[in-house]
């Protein structure tokens, strides 16, 4: 077989293929072997049937299967031969086929990238202040308080600060229930975000033994696609109501709610998790600018089909969410999504290099250790060593770790920048 490359894009190639007429022979005798145990015709025994009568009963498809293998067959050939990733599909043109002389045919394809990263020693590292203001520490040990705080039954119609429990169901045009659409002892936050005016506006001022029927209009944009842009009657049955008690912030607080000695032990624990947070999201801004500079620095063009198969996977799982798109909303999506998109597969090109390049190791009890880690607390033991021999998991645990280390390269030849301080 003879292959002959020429580029003709940034990174667009065209095989020139040939495939000599023996081999198309070979694969003309595989299609009429195949035909013979397959064919069932009148006066012959099915195996049986002579090339000459399969040739005149199915002559234009076997020569169509014949074409088929043979070019699917030398282009896999040619792909390893030329040691080309492609990333699209190629698109196969120019065949010149007949039969007794060899068959010829142009493959035109994109291919991943070949990426040598460069300039990324002395990239600018920036820097800010991780410490954590007293004020912090104070609104976080609100916000616990506030989420520990407890619903006790009272006996007064409802405020619009206050929760209702209620037994409700929706009803159909003739009033009837609707089956398997009653909810009982649901609590209803009456001055909780997000919650549906109607609900508020009917149940605010009402008590247990109350029974009200409102209607509700759902929005467009509700997330139950059976409500969705849609109005529902409900009948309600109010069983009681219940106010909102926040507790003391004191010694007892910080033991019962976050088994704590006292609440000092309690500040310097949530002052040491919001320092931890803050580290987090710094070395993450240090990872970004650091990408950015590196894509900067390293500029070039990718292929359309990895961009657009980008945007197809991203399209594809919007969907899968339940996400439904028009035409008009995908092609927007595609507009908007585009850059990110480009750095995206950017900065995975060119990580991947770095990782080449300095010649990063990962060796397999990292494997190990990193997927023992993810597994510990959600798998039983059999599932966590399952996992282990996975080779799709230990693939991408790899890649993970792999990428981790580039970064820590980027970082250990980074040069500090001034520090930022938070205001």
């Amino acid at each position: 077989m003879k292959v002959d490359v020429r580029e003709t894009g940034a990174w667009e190639k065209v095989l020139t293929i040939e495939v000599p007429a023996e081999e198309l022979d070979a694969d003309y005798q595989a299609v009429i072997d195949d035909y013979r145990k397959k064919a069932v015709l009148p006066g012959f025994r099915k195996g049986k049937v002579p090339r000459t009568v399969l040739e005149a009963q199915f002559g234009h498809t076997l020569e169509h299967e014949v074409l088929e293998r043979a070019v699917k067959r030398s282009y896999e050939s040619a792909i390893r031969e030329t040691q080309l990733e492609p990333v699209t599909f190629p698109a196969i043109e120019k065949i010149s086929f007949e039969k007794g002389k060899p068959l010829t045919f142009e493959a035109k394809l994109e291919v991943r990238p070949s990426v040598v990263p460069k300039n990324y020693e002395g990239l600018e590292l920036p820097s800010r202040e991780t410490a954590v203001a007293d004020e912090a520490i104070d609104k976080a040990l609100e916000d616990l308080r506030q989420r520990a705080a407890d619903w006790v039954d009272v006996d007064r119609p409802a405020s619009a600060t206050e929760a209702v429990v209620v037994d409700y169901v929706r009803l159909n045009a003739k009033g009837k229930p609707i089956r398997k659409s009653e909810q009982n002892d649901a609590l209803i936050e009456l001055g909780a975000e997000g919650l549906l005016t109607e609900f508020r506006e009917n149940l605010v001022g009402k008590k247990a033994g109350d029974n009200i029927n409102f209607v509700v209009a759902y929005p467009e944009t509700f997330g139950n696609e059976e409500l969705r842009g849609r109005t529902a009657t409900f009948s309600v049955q109010v069983k009681g109501v219940r106010e909102r008690r926040v507790k003391e912030l004191d010694d007892q607080f910080a033991a019962d709610v976050a088994g704590m000695r006292d609440l000092g032990e309690l500040r310097a624990r949530i002052r040491l998790n919001l320092e931890g947070e803050a580290r987090i999201r710094l070395e993450r801004e240090q990872e970004d600018a650091l990408v950015e500079q590196l894509i900067e620095k390293n500029p070039f063009a990718l292929p359309e089909g990895m961009i657009q198969e980008y945007l197809d996977e991203l399209i594809q799982r919007l969907k899968r969410e339940g996400q439904e798109l028009s035409e008009e909303d995908t092609a927007r999506f595609r507009s908007e999504y585009r850059p990110m998109a480009e750095r995206r597969i950017k900065r995975d090109l060119l990580l991947d290099a770095l990782v080449r390049v300095e010649n990063v190791v990962v060796e397999e009890t990292e494997v190990d250790e990193a997927l023992r880690g993810a597994a510990e607390g959600e798998l039983n033991p059999p599932e966590t060593e399952r996992l282990l021999r996975t080779a799709a998991q230990r693939d991408r645990a790899r890649a993970h770790l792999a990428e981790r280390k580039a970064l820590a390269v980027l970082r250990e030849k980074a040069r500090p920048k001034s520090l930022i301080v938070t205001p």
